[in-house]
Order: structure tokens, then sequence, then C-alpha cells
């Protein structure tokens, strides 16, 4: 069985989490982390018993001969590192959600592992939730017929970026990763909000429509009453999901909801890396050329604030056009005082 040396950046929870992953893998060896917390580094390698600790990650992938490379680090740098990491002779690399800062710094990656021949995941790991893969089943088979809309409203004080990318990607997903035709969204700004030191959103609704004219209706942070809807609706039916992740259908025209337990998936989103690696697959199911769309949903969310308008895809602007808005004051701080809504800035004490 091929051996697959595995270096981490970024040693924090998610870091952890694919330290984790890995070492359950028999055909790989964990051989180095790197964080610019020397403390976290060796925490992680303590627990993993990985041999080397890094804190500069460029000093690792020049040393250790790296086959696969997790970056588990916060979005607003991931983008530098994936770049480095396609050029210094990786197989495969696999990335945290959202894929980066900005739609260009998401390119900037995609290029970078096309041009060195590099296997670029992003982990999205809803794709392989066994419920997701049931509906994706179901829609393409036409169980609720023509699908209509789909629906999300966030957590609480959590972000676009942050919680937008699951829920986004998830919806592709479960339509079989349509083409996005326009994007219409509204966002306030009044705070100076900012999640893992990217800038964020105080609220935002998005809607977003793709080919075959299913809408996606994304709400974060709007104010109450809430609605409760289906996660799927069609012209026939309807899909969500209830207790224990089945799988719930109703189809028009007929009494109650149908519980659908969901057969297991026998692959996870490091696995499935290493079968794209080897050839197995053809792609992944959360490759960096699925998670750009996402991306750039997102993204458009905010132009289409930015430019007071429909966005028309694809998205052509290169930068966040949140951090656009800020800059250019068509977004001004009436509440003066950043805040991280997740890590905490040095001098914050509350928002």
């Amino acid at each position: 069985m091929a051996r697959y040396r595995v270096g981490i950046i970024g040693c924090g929870g998610m870091g952890r989490s694919h330290a984790k992953a890995w070492s359950g893998k028999p055909q790989v060896e964990l051989v180095a982390v790197a964080d610019i917390n020397e403390e976290a580094a060796r925490r992680l390698a303590q627990e993993f018993s990985v041999p080397a600790v890094y804190t500069d990650y460029r000093e690792m992938l020049e040393k250790e001969e790296l086959d696969i490379v997790s970056i588990p680090t916060w979005q607003g740098v991931r983008a530098e590192i994936t770049v480095a990491a396609a050029e210094s002779g990786v197989k495969g690399i696999l990335g945290e959600k959202p894929m980066a800062a900005s739609l260009g710094e998401a390119d900037d990656m995609i290029e970078a592992c096309e041009r060195n021949g590099v296997k670029l995941a992003i982990g999205h790991q809803r794709r392989f939730y066994p419920q997701n893969v049931e509906m994706r089943r179901l829609v393409a088979e036409g169980a609720i017929g023509q699908p209509l809309f789909v629906y999300h409203r966030a957590k609480p004080n959590a972000g676009l970026l942050n919680t937008g990318s699951h829920a986004i990607d998830e919806w592709r997903y479960i339509l079989s990763d349509p083409e996005t035709l326009w994007v219409i969204g509204q966002v306030s700004r009044t705070t100076d909000r900012w999640e893992r030191r990217t800038r964020c959103e105080d609220l935002c609704m998005g809607l977003v429509c793709f080919e075959g004219g299913t809408r996606g209706i994304y709400e974060g942070d709007l104010p109450e009453p809430a609605v409760r809807m289906p996660k799927v609706v069609g012209t026939e039916g309807k899909l969500d999901v209830g207790e224990g992740g089945v799988v719930l259908l109703h189809r028009d025209g007929e009494a109650g909801w149908r519980e659908i337990t969901p057969p297991p998936v026998e692959t996870d989103q490091y696995q499935e890396l290493i079968d794209w690696i080897e050839g197995k697959v053809p792609e992944h199911r959360s490759s960096g050329r699925q998670a750009r769309y996402t991306m750039e949903i997102m993204m458009a969310i905010y132009e289409s604030l930015r430019i007071k308008n429909v966005v028309v895809m694809p998205l052509r602007t290169r930068e966040s056009p949140l951090d656009m808005m800020v800059e250019d004051g068509i977004l001004p701080v009436l509440k003066p005082g950043r805040y991280d809504i997740r890590t905490p800035f040095p001098e914050q004490t509350g928002p």
C-alpha cells in the first residue's frame, strides 16, 4: 500500500481534526506540523506522535518532502500557503472552508495547483453526510419534481463566510452542482465586526438563482421571527432532515412524511483525496473547482450591494466587495471598536 507523507499547517481546533483523521489512514504517515504558535504545534505533535514541529511553514515544505498538506488555517492566509505548498512538489492539498477571503485568492489557489499538477480539495465535509448524499440522489431522480428553492437560516452571530460557505455548498451538492445564473443580496455593517481576522457583515440576505430557475434563500442574523422551511421544495414535493439524520420525503397528494434512512457513506474527504491522487475517482466532490462556486456566490452577495444591482454570473471582481465598501466609505463604521466574533483581538473587551 502506498505511503503518503502528510504535514499540517495550522494547529488549532481544525488542525486537531485533520490530524485525527489522517492518523486513522493506513496509507498515511503524519510527519510534520507547523504553526506560528509553537506551543500549539508542539501540543498537537505530542498528541499524535508527530516527529517534526515547525513555526515556519515554508521551512517545513522545503525539508519534509511531503506528499499531502492539510491547511486548516484562518481563511485570510490560506491562499498564500496553498500557493507555496503547490509549488513545493506535493501531490494533494486539503484546505478548510471558506476557501479563501476573496474570489481572486481562490483563483490564485486553483491556478497554482493546476500549474503544478496538484489536487486541491476544500473541507466542505457536508458533501459526505449520508442525508445529503441521499437527498442529492432523490432530487436527481425526480422524487420531488423540479426543485423550486432551497433555504438556510444561519445560526446567530456566525457570518456569511463562516456558515454560509457550508450552507451554500450544501445547496449546490444536493442540486447536483448547478451553474449559478445570478445573485442579489443586501448587507449591513455598522460595527467593526470581524471573523477570524477577516471583515464580517452584521447581517445579510442573499437570493441565488441556479440554472433551471431554482432559488436559494440565505438569511444571516436577520431579525426574528424565523420561518421554518424544508431543506428543498420542488414542484411535486419536499425534502427535509429529521432526527438522527433521517431524510424526510413528502410527495404532493400523499399524507404525511416518509422517513428514509440513508445508507452510510463509505469514504470521507481525506480518503477521497488519496483516491483522487491515485486516479480512482475523476474528481474530489469537494474540489477547489467546486469550492470556488461557493466563494463566488458569497462574494456576489456582497457585490450586489456594492453595485446596487443584480450580479449576473460569472463574477469578475477579484477583491472582497465587503472590504472594498468598507475602505471606500460605503459602509462606514458607526460604532467604533473592532471585534472578532471567533477569536478576540488583543484589545477586545466585547462587541
